[in-house]
Protein backbone atom coordinates (compact mmCIF):
# COMPACT_ATOMS: atom_id res chain seq x y z
CA UNK A 1 0.00 0.00 0.00
CA UNK A 2 0.81 3.35 -0.77
CA UNK A 3 1.41 6.84 1.86
CA UNK A 4 -2.25 8.12 1.12
CA UNK A 5 -1.56 11.14 -0.88
CA UNK A 6 -3.72 14.30 -1.52
CA UNK A 7 -4.06 14.54 -5.71
CA UNK A 8 -5.56 17.31 -7.37
CA UNK A 9 -6.42 16.55 -11.37
CA UNK A 10 -7.20 19.56 -13.33
CA UNK A 11 -8.57 18.99 -17.26
CA UNK A 12 -8.51 21.72 -19.60
CA UNK A 13 -12.16 22.94 -20.33
CA UNK A 14 -11.86 23.27 -24.15
CA UNK A 15 -14.25 20.51 -24.57
CA UNK A 16 -15.00 17.34 -22.80
CA UNK A 17 -12.19 15.20 -24.45
CA UNK A 18 -9.41 15.98 -21.81
CA UNK A 19 -11.94 15.58 -18.71
CA UNK A 20 -12.85 11.98 -19.90
CA UNK A 21 -9.17 10.60 -20.57
CA UNK A 22 -8.59 11.74 -17.07
CA UNK A 23 -11.43 9.49 -15.65
CA UNK A 24 -8.89 6.05 -15.76
CA UNK A 25 -6.34 7.76 -14.14
CA UNK A 26 -8.74 9.19 -11.60
CA UNK A 27 -10.07 6.07 -10.82
CA UNK A 28 -6.59 3.64 -10.72
CA UNK A 29 -5.31 6.97 -7.91
CA UNK A 30 -8.82 6.12 -6.05
CA UNK A 31 -7.99 2.26 -5.94
CA UNK A 32 -5.03 2.94 -4.41
CA UNK A 33 -6.26 4.56 -1.90
CA UNK A 34 -5.04 8.27 -2.85
CA UNK A 35 -7.38 10.71 -2.55
CA UNK A 36 -8.03 12.59 -6.10
CA UNK A 37 -9.77 15.83 -5.88
CA UNK A 38 -10.70 17.65 -9.14
CA UNK A 39 -10.25 21.34 -10.15
CA UNK A 40 -12.74 21.92 -13.42
CA UNK A 41 -15.34 23.80 -14.90
CA UNK A 42 -18.08 24.04 -17.47
CA UNK A 43 -18.60 20.73 -19.48
CA UNK A 44 -15.89 19.05 -17.64
CA UNK A 45 -16.78 19.65 -14.49
CA UNK A 46 -20.39 18.50 -15.24
CA UNK A 47 -18.86 15.36 -16.97
CA UNK A 48 -16.33 14.33 -13.58
CA UNK A 49 -19.19 14.67 -11.05
CA UNK A 50 -21.84 12.77 -12.90
CA UNK A 51 -18.60 9.96 -12.84
CA UNK A 52 -17.18 10.31 -9.45
CA UNK A 53 -20.41 11.77 -7.11
CA UNK A 54 -18.35 10.78 -3.86
CA UNK A 55 -15.17 12.86 -4.65
CA UNK A 56 -14.31 16.13 -3.91
CA UNK A 57 -14.63 19.25 -6.60
CA UNK A 58 -13.17 22.99 -7.57
CA UNK A 59 -14.82 25.04 -9.41
CA UNK A 60 -11.76 25.75 -11.66
CA UNK A 61 -12.98 28.67 -13.70
CA UNK A 62 -10.71 29.02 -17.16
CA UNK A 63 -10.66 30.73 -20.41
CA UNK A 64 -13.46 30.24 -22.70
CA UNK A 65 -11.98 30.36 -26.17
CA UNK A 66 -14.08 31.81 -29.32
CA UNK A 67 -13.75 29.80 -32.44
CA UNK A 68 -14.13 30.99 -36.04
CA UNK A 69 -16.83 29.07 -38.30
CA UNK A 70 -14.02 29.17 -40.97
CA UNK A 71 -11.73 26.37 -42.14
CA UNK A 72 -8.84 28.11 -40.14
CA UNK A 73 -8.49 28.85 -36.39
CA UNK A 74 -5.02 30.25 -36.14
CA UNK A 75 -5.78 34.20 -36.57
CA UNK A 76 -9.10 33.75 -34.01
CA UNK A 77 -6.39 32.12 -31.32
CA UNK A 78 -3.45 34.86 -32.65
CA UNK A 79 -6.19 37.48 -31.42
CA UNK A 80 -6.90 35.38 -28.10
CA UNK A 81 -3.15 35.27 -27.21
CA UNK A 82 -2.85 38.08 -24.66
CA UNK A 83 -6.34 36.84 -23.10
CA UNK A 84 -4.92 33.17 -23.44
CA UNK A 85 -1.29 34.37 -21.71
CA UNK A 86 -3.37 36.41 -19.22
CA UNK A 87 -5.00 33.41 -18.14
CA UNK A 88 -2.44 30.92 -17.55
CA UNK A 89 -0.89 33.01 -14.91
CA UNK A 90 -4.08 33.61 -13.44
CA UNK A 91 -4.72 29.51 -13.18
CA UNK A 92 -0.90 29.40 -11.67
CA UNK A 93 -2.17 31.75 -8.82
CA UNK A 94 -5.08 30.08 -8.25
CA UNK A 95 -3.26 26.61 -7.95
CA UNK A 96 -1.06 27.53 -5.92
CA UNK A 97 -3.74 28.99 -3.37
CA UNK A 98 -5.57 25.28 -4.05
CA UNK A 99 -2.26 23.67 -2.46
CA UNK A 100 -2.59 25.27 0.54
CA UNK A 101 -5.83 25.53 0.99
CA UNK A 102 -6.58 21.65 0.34
CA UNK A 103 -2.95 20.48 1.66
CA UNK A 104 -2.02 19.31 -1.60
CA UNK A 105 1.49 16.42 -2.51
CA UNK A 106 0.98 16.40 -6.31
CA UNK A 107 -1.02 18.23 -9.58
CA UNK A 108 -1.83 16.46 -12.77
CA UNK A 109 -2.80 19.09 -15.28
CA UNK A 110 -4.18 17.60 -18.44
CA UNK A 111 -3.03 20.60 -20.78
CA UNK A 112 -3.65 23.56 -18.60
CA UNK A 113 -0.68 25.37 -18.98
CA UNK A 114 -0.94 27.46 -15.69
CA UNK A 115 -1.79 24.68 -13.65
CA UNK A 116 1.39 24.10 -12.08
CA UNK A 117 3.01 24.22 -8.48
CA UNK A 118 6.43 25.48 -7.29
CA UNK A 119 5.42 23.97 -3.57
CA UNK A 120 4.33 20.17 -5.11
CA UNK A 121 5.42 17.98 -7.74
CA UNK A 122 3.52 18.88 -11.18
CA UNK A 123 2.59 17.00 -13.72
CA UNK A 124 2.04 18.09 -17.61
CA UNK A 125 0.08 16.04 -19.44
CA UNK A 126 -0.28 16.31 -23.16
CA UNK A 127 -0.15 14.66 -26.71
CA UNK A 128 1.23 17.31 -28.50
CA UNK A 129 4.68 18.32 -27.87
CA UNK A 130 5.11 19.18 -31.57
CA UNK A 131 2.20 21.56 -32.62
CA UNK A 132 1.18 21.56 -35.73
CA UNK A 133 0.55 24.90 -38.46
CA UNK A 134 -1.06 25.73 -41.24
CA UNK A 135 1.70 26.08 -43.86
CA UNK A 136 1.08 30.06 -43.98
CA UNK A 137 2.69 29.99 -40.72
CA UNK A 138 4.53 27.32 -40.30
CA UNK A 139 7.41 29.51 -39.84
CA UNK A 140 6.16 30.45 -36.65
CA UNK A 141 6.56 26.28 -35.57
CA UNK A 142 9.95 26.87 -33.45
CA UNK A 143 8.65 29.75 -31.99
CA UNK A 144 5.84 27.43 -30.62
CA UNK A 145 7.76 24.61 -29.64
CA UNK A 146 10.35 27.04 -28.00
CA UNK A 147 6.76 28.50 -25.72
CA UNK A 148 5.90 24.70 -25.67
CA UNK A 149 8.84 23.96 -23.78
CA UNK A 150 8.79 26.52 -21.87
CA UNK A 151 5.81 25.83 -20.29
CA UNK A 152 7.05 22.21 -19.94
CA UNK A 153 9.79 23.36 -17.77
CA UNK A 154 7.56 24.68 -15.30
CA UNK A 155 6.18 21.26 -14.24
CA UNK A 156 8.29 17.91 -12.58
CA UNK A 157 7.49 15.87 -15.58
CA UNK A 158 5.29 15.00 -18.69
CA UNK A 159 3.06 12.12 -19.37
CA UNK A 160 2.03 11.23 -22.73
CA UNK A 161 -1.00 9.21 -22.94
CA UNK A 162 0.30 7.30 -25.93
CA UNK A 163 3.04 4.56 -26.96
CA UNK A 164 6.49 5.32 -27.05
CA UNK A 165 7.54 3.08 -29.77
CA UNK A 166 6.91 3.20 -33.60
CA UNK A 167 3.52 1.61 -33.31
CA UNK A 168 1.86 4.53 -31.65
CA UNK A 169 -1.58 6.76 -32.02
CA UNK A 170 -0.49 10.20 -32.38
CA UNK A 171 2.73 10.41 -34.66
CA UNK A 172 4.69 13.30 -35.02
CA UNK A 173 2.65 15.26 -32.48
CA UNK A 174 4.36 13.64 -29.24
CA UNK A 175 7.57 12.09 -30.97
CA UNK A 176 10.44 12.79 -30.31
CA UNK A 177 10.01 13.81 -26.69
CA UNK A 178 11.82 17.19 -26.12
CA UNK A 179 15.32 17.24 -24.71
CA UNK A 180 16.12 17.84 -21.26
CA UNK A 181 12.20 17.06 -19.80
CA UNK A 182 11.52 14.18 -18.10
CA UNK A 183 8.87 12.72 -20.05
CA UNK A 184 6.96 9.55 -19.41
CA UNK A 185 4.38 7.42 -22.07
CA UNK A 186 1.86 5.89 -20.31
CA UNK A 187 -0.22 4.39 -23.08
CA UNK A 188 -3.77 5.11 -24.56
CA UNK A 189 -6.09 6.16 -22.03
CA UNK A 190 -9.40 5.05 -22.10
CA UNK A 191 -12.87 5.76 -19.76
CA UNK A 192 -14.03 2.91 -21.38
CA UNK A 193 -11.07 0.52 -20.72
CA UNK A 194 -12.37 -1.02 -17.31
CA UNK A 195 -15.10 -2.09 -18.75
CA UNK A 196 -14.05 -4.00 -22.10
CA UNK A 197 -15.13 -7.21 -20.82
CA UNK A 198 -18.80 -6.04 -20.58
CA UNK A 199 -21.43 -8.82 -21.80
CA UNK A 200 -24.17 -6.48 -21.19
CA UNK A 201 -25.44 -4.76 -24.60
CA UNK A 202 -27.62 -1.78 -25.27
CA UNK A 203 -31.17 -1.80 -25.52
CA UNK A 204 -30.38 0.42 -28.87
CA UNK A 205 -28.46 -1.26 -31.95
CA UNK A 206 -27.79 1.70 -33.86
CA UNK A 207 -27.13 1.53 -38.10
CA UNK A 208 -25.45 4.81 -37.28
CA UNK A 209 -23.85 6.32 -34.06
CA UNK A 210 -23.18 9.96 -34.75
CA UNK A 211 -20.39 10.93 -31.40
CA UNK A 212 -20.23 14.43 -31.69
CA UNK A 213 -17.67 17.01 -29.36
CA UNK A 214 -15.41 19.86 -29.77
CA UNK A 215 -15.97 23.39 -29.32
CA UNK A 216 -18.28 25.55 -30.95
CA UNK A 217 -19.55 26.77 -33.82
CA UNK A 218 -18.65 23.53 -35.66
CA UNK A 219 -19.99 21.34 -33.13
CA UNK A 220 -23.25 22.25 -34.13
CA UNK A 221 -22.42 23.11 -37.33
CA UNK A 222 -21.64 18.97 -38.25
CA UNK A 223 -25.10 18.63 -36.07
CA UNK A 224 -27.21 20.67 -38.17
CA UNK A 225 -25.33 18.82 -41.25
CA UNK A 226 -26.40 15.46 -40.07
CA UNK A 227 -29.95 16.08 -39.30
CA UNK A 228 -30.14 17.97 -42.30
CA UNK A 229 -29.53 14.86 -43.69
CA UNK A 230 -31.20 12.70 -41.79
CA UNK A 231 -34.42 13.77 -42.88
CA UNK A 232 -34.13 11.60 -46.07
CA UNK A 233 -31.97 8.96 -44.64
CA UNK A 234 -34.37 6.53 -42.51
CA UNK A 235 -31.98 4.68 -40.50
CA UNK A 236 -32.14 4.27 -36.79
CA UNK A 237 -29.21 6.76 -35.49
CA UNK A 238 -28.37 7.84 -32.29
CA UNK A 239 -26.29 11.24 -31.69
CA UNK A 240 -24.79 12.06 -28.76
CA UNK A 241 -23.69 15.63 -28.28
CA UNK A 242 -21.40 15.80 -26.27
CA UNK A 243 -23.26 18.79 -23.81
CA UNK A 244 -23.39 17.12 -20.31
CA UNK A 245 -24.28 20.72 -19.01
CA UNK A 246 -27.25 20.73 -21.53
CA UNK A 247 -30.69 20.25 -20.59
CA UNK A 248 -33.10 20.71 -23.55
CA UNK A 249 -32.71 18.42 -26.47
CA UNK A 250 -34.66 19.70 -29.83
CA UNK A 251 -37.27 17.53 -31.77
CA UNK A 252 -36.00 15.11 -34.13
CA UNK A 253 -37.54 12.91 -36.70
CA UNK A 254 -38.29 9.61 -34.98
CA UNK A 255 -36.14 7.85 -36.78
CA UNK A 256 -33.08 9.74 -34.55
CA UNK A 257 -32.11 9.53 -30.95
CA UNK A 258 -30.66 12.63 -29.69
CA UNK A 259 -28.81 12.30 -26.01
CA UNK A 260 -27.14 15.38 -24.38
CA UNK A 261 -25.19 13.20 -22.58
CA UNK A 262 -24.57 9.32 -21.62
CA UNK A 263 -22.84 7.67 -18.41
CA UNK A 264 -19.74 5.60 -19.62
CA UNK A 265 -21.22 1.98 -19.90
CA UNK A 266 -23.79 3.37 -21.92
CA UNK A 267 -21.55 5.05 -24.30
CA UNK A 268 -19.48 1.79 -24.58
CA UNK A 269 -22.87 -0.24 -25.27
CA UNK A 270 -24.18 2.11 -28.00
CA UNK A 271 -19.92 1.93 -29.72
CA UNK A 272 -20.48 -2.18 -29.29
CA UNK A 273 -23.49 -1.92 -30.73
CA UNK A 274 -23.10 0.57 -33.79
CA UNK A 275 -22.64 -0.65 -37.35
CA UNK A 276 -21.33 2.66 -38.40
CA UNK A 277 -19.72 4.90 -36.43
CA UNK A 278 -18.87 8.87 -37.02
CA UNK A 279 -16.87 11.23 -35.01
CA UNK A 280 -14.79 13.77 -34.43
CA UNK A 281 -10.64 13.01 -34.46
CA UNK A 282 -9.85 14.48 -31.32
CA UNK A 283 -7.28 12.41 -29.57
CA UNK A 284 -9.99 11.28 -26.75
CA UNK A 285 -12.46 9.64 -28.78
CA UNK A 286 -9.35 8.15 -31.14
CA UNK A 287 -8.19 6.24 -27.96
CA UNK A 288 -11.74 5.26 -26.61
CA UNK A 289 -12.21 3.78 -29.93
CA UNK A 290 -8.77 2.02 -30.29
CA UNK A 291 -9.96 0.48 -26.96
CA UNK A 292 -12.59 -1.09 -28.14
CA UNK A 293 -11.30 -2.12 -31.47
CA UNK A 294 -13.90 -0.04 -33.77
CA UNK A 295 -13.16 2.15 -36.88
CA UNK A 296 -15.31 4.77 -37.73
CA UNK A 297 -15.56 7.87 -40.07
CA UNK A 298 -13.45 10.79 -38.31
CA UNK A 299 -14.55 14.15 -39.75
CA UNK A 300 -11.65 16.82 -38.06
CA UNK A 301 -12.95 20.09 -36.40
CA UNK A 302 -12.52 22.57 -39.37
CA UNK A 303 -9.30 24.37 -38.12
CA UNK A 304 -7.73 22.29 -35.98
CA UNK A 305 -5.32 21.36 -37.63
CA UNK A 306 -4.22 18.13 -34.65
CA UNK A 307 -7.37 16.67 -35.81
CA UNK A 308 -6.84 17.23 -39.15
CA UNK A 309 -3.09 15.44 -38.92
CA UNK A 310 -4.61 12.91 -36.64
CA UNK A 311 -7.36 11.61 -39.33
CA UNK A 312 -4.83 11.63 -41.86
CA UNK A 313 -2.45 9.64 -40.10
CA UNK A 314 -4.73 7.27 -38.88
CA UNK A 315 -6.20 7.13 -42.20
CA UNK A 316 -2.81 5.92 -43.78
CA UNK A 317 -2.56 3.13 -41.51
CA UNK A 318 -6.01 1.62 -42.03
CA UNK A 319 -7.29 1.98 -38.69
CA UNK A 320 -9.78 5.01 -39.89
CA UNK A 321 -11.49 6.84 -42.72
CA UNK A 322 -11.04 10.42 -42.76
CA UNK A 323 -13.63 13.03 -44.29
CA UNK A 324 -13.92 15.97 -44.28
CA UNK A 325 -16.92 18.33 -43.04
CA UNK A 326 -17.60 20.64 -45.84
CA UNK A 327 -17.86 17.64 -47.68
CA UNK A 328 -19.91 15.00 -45.22
CA UNK A 329 -22.19 12.77 -46.88
CA UNK A 330 -23.49 10.42 -44.17
CA UNK A 331 -24.88 7.82 -47.84
CA UNK A 332 -21.24 7.66 -48.07
CA UNK A 333 -20.35 7.41 -44.15
CA UNK A 334 -22.51 4.32 -44.49
CA UNK A 335 -20.73 2.30 -46.86
CA UNK A 336 -18.11 2.05 -43.79
CA UNK A 337 -19.10 -0.60 -41.28
CA UNK A 338 -17.21 -0.41 -37.78
CA UNK A 339 -17.42 -3.82 -37.01
CA UNK A 340 -14.64 -5.16 -34.38
CA UNK A 341 -10.98 -5.43 -35.93
CA UNK A 342 -7.42 -5.67 -34.29
CA UNK A 343 -5.79 -2.53 -33.56
CA UNK A 344 -2.69 -1.29 -31.82
CA UNK A 345 -1.83 -3.51 -28.76
CA UNK A 346 -4.35 -1.52 -26.24
CA UNK A 347 -1.92 -2.26 -23.34
CA UNK A 348 -4.29 -1.09 -20.26
CA UNK A 349 -2.07 -2.01 -17.76
CA UNK A 350 1.02 0.20 -18.63
CA UNK A 351 -0.99 2.92 -16.74
CA UNK A 352 -1.17 1.43 -13.91
CA UNK A 353 2.19 0.29 -13.89
CA UNK A 354 3.22 4.07 -14.19
CA UNK A 355 1.14 5.32 -11.73
CA UNK A 356 2.19 2.67 -8.84
CA UNK A 357 6.34 3.81 -10.03
CA UNK A 358 5.54 7.32 -9.79
CA UNK A 359 3.12 6.89 -6.48
CA UNK A 360 6.83 5.43 -5.05
CA UNK A 361 8.83 8.40 -5.72
CA UNK A 362 6.52 11.49 -4.80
Amino acid sequence: MFQRKNILVCPLDWGIGHATRCIPIIQHLTEMDQNVIVAADRAPLALLEKAFPKHEFIQFPGFAPVYSRGNSQIFSMAKQSPLILHQIEKDHQNLEQFVKLHKLDAVISDNRFGAYSKQVHSVFMTHQLHIRLPSPVAWLTHGIEKFNKHILNNYNECWIPDFEDEINLSGELSHPPFHGIQTHYIGALSRLSNIQNSDKHSEFKPELLILLSGPEPHRSLLENICLTQLTAIKIDTIILRGLPEEKNIPKVPEHVKLFNHVSTAQIFKLIQAAKTIVARSGYSTIMDLVAMGKTAVLIPTPGQTEQEYLASLLESKGLFKKMNQQDANLNDVLKHTSEKVDFLPYKKTLLEKHLRHWLQKL
